[in-house]
């Protein structure tokens, strides 16, 4: 879907979209008169402006329709609220065939804050809203309807502020739905192999480069924890680093690290069918530094971003690593395997060790990591530990305006004790039942560089929903791509 940008004067379409506010008289976009006009027949249909309800109107000579989208009391708006009204104006429509329709964008002093902000959320909400994975359907979901074409109504000519947020917003929402496509494409079409060709397919001239390591480059590199992952597969497990450098002298230089076990069957240590369903998913961390990369290729950024992703399967044979096994991670550290289903640490130890060899500013890791996530903080907010408390406020704080929630959760340091080995120097689980996020999290510390702030994010729980939230249809969301970049963007 493209967006564009046109002077409400110049709309001839029938269809056109506004926002209100629950406690305050004007809609969006319209004059006082026909605000008051829509507003009367809306609060008879009993519409107020309540936050997510939308109602269906037609103007006195019935010419001219408008779906009005609440966004509830002003004093409690917040930008993903236009985010989750824009998806269900376009919703509103698509259930009523319409081929075209007008979002009618407020003047200055209509919402809190600057009216970019405002049009880039809308923006956001559209694209990510009509978002649909039908790449494997023999026919398309409601095949007989054309996708509607989409227009942002502005009260006078375009300003170019509004168009580049636009554009960024777009760039955002398209690499977001990327994200979305990688983590929903079946495990068979997306091995180790195909991810890095996929990686190679992102590298730009003069701004992103990449390299694979493949298992001769493992091997000499001494990344056991990726290759004994791997080992029960026949696809060959490897590693991706991406780099992305401003056209002038960095400010910072960032290593993200995502983890991509492109399918989770626990290895020897099966999972049961129930919980073996959805395991393609188990590389929506790496799915989000890709995204992250495609975005970068894009908008300009002025820090250095290295991106890291470890690719294996974990798979059962023969040849797969077996419980009590000891592997010699990145750097020497050892870690004593207790568990083949609590791999994913195992494979971002390599990471972490290898990223600090980059001596970055700040370091963090985007895992589906833990069920114990899930269990503490459900499956809408993403699970956050590490040691640079202000850049976990400053993510906590931009997740809730990308609608991307975060919570904190401690870094326990006497909990340690629960993953010291006899044999190794650290084993990969820790007490059953028992803190299963913290214990994860203290596991990956042991790989971060002395020094280097690093923040963990546990995305076990919203890297997928199977109910479809405001504007995340069923399958991947693309969680925490644009949290993630709002962080990079705001150092």
């Amino acid at each position: 879907m493209k967006v564009r940008l046109i002077s409400a004067r110049q709309w001839k379409g029938r269809f056109r979209a506004a926002f209100a506010f629950e406690d305050r008289p004007g809609i969006a976009g319209l004059t006082r008169t026909e605000a008051a006009a829509f507003r009367a027949v809306a609060e008879e249909e009993g519409f107020r402006g309540q936050h997510k309800r939308v109602a269906l109107l037609r103007s006195d000579r019935g010419k001219q329709r408008l779906i009005l989208v609440g966004l509830g009391k002003k004093k409690d708006y917040a930008p993903d609220r236009v985010r989750a009204a824009a998806a269900r104006a376009l919703k509103a429509a698509e259930e009523m065939g319409v081929e075209e329709l007008g979002l009618l964008l407020p003047g200055a002093g209509f919402a809190p804050g600057p009216a970019a902000g405002f049009a880039a959320a809308a923006v956001e909400g559209v694209l990510l809203g009509s978002y649909r994975y039908i790449e494997h359907r023999r026919v398309g979901v409601d095949e007989n309807r054309p996708p509607v074409r989409f227009s942002l109504l502005v009260p006078a000519k375009p300003k170019p502020e509004l168009e580049r947020a636009a554009r960024a917003a777009t760039a955002v929402a398209e690499a977001a739905c990327y994200v979305r496509d990688l983590v929903n494409e079946p495990p068979s079409q997306k091995s180790p192999e195909m991810m890095a060709e996929l990686a190679n397919w992102l590298a730009k001239p003069d701004r992103i480069t990449v390299e694979v390591m493949r298992k001769d480059d493992l091997i000499r590199q001494g990344m056991n924890g990726v290759l004994r992952v791997g080992a029960g597969s026949q696809e060959p497990p490897c590693f991706v680093h991406m780099v992305y450098r401003p056209a002038r002298r960095p400010g910072k230089r960032v290593v993200v690290v995502g983890k991509g076990v492109t399918f989770d069957s626990g290895g020897l240590n099966l999972k049961p069918g129930p919980s073996m369903d959805g395991m393609k998913q188990d590389m929506a961390g790496a799915a989000a530094v890709f995204g992250l990369f495609r975005l970068l290729g894009e908008l300009d950024l002025p820090h250095e971003v290295h991106g890291l992703t470890p690719l294996a399967e974990n798979l059962p044979s023969g040849s797969a690593q077996k419980p009590g096994d000891v592997i010699r991670h990145f750097g020497g550290k050892t870690s004593e395997v207790l568990n083949t289903d609590a791999e994913g640490r195992l494979i971002l130890a390599d990471a972490l060790a290898y990223g600090s060899t980059l001596k970055p500013d700040l370091m963090i890791d985007i895992a589906t990591l833990t069920g114990a996530a899930v269990v503490a903080v459900g499956d809408e907010y993403t699970a956050l530990l590490g040691t640079d408390q202000a850049m976990m406020d400053r993510i906590i704080r931009l997740g809730r305006e990308q609608g991307e929630l975060c919570w904190q959760l401690p870094l326990a340091e006497r909990y340690r004790t629960h993953i010291k080995s006899k044999v190794a120097d650290i084993k990969n689980i820790g007490k059953p039942m028992n803190a299963g996020t913290i214990i994860a999290a203290l596991f990956l510390k042991e790989f971060v560089g002395a020094g280097i702030p690093w923040v963990h994010m546990d995305i076990a729980g919203p890297a997928f929903t199977k109910e479809g939230w405001d504007y995340a249809p069923a399958g991947g969301t693309g969680v925490p791509l644009r949290t993630l970049f709002a962080c990079l963007r705001s150092l």
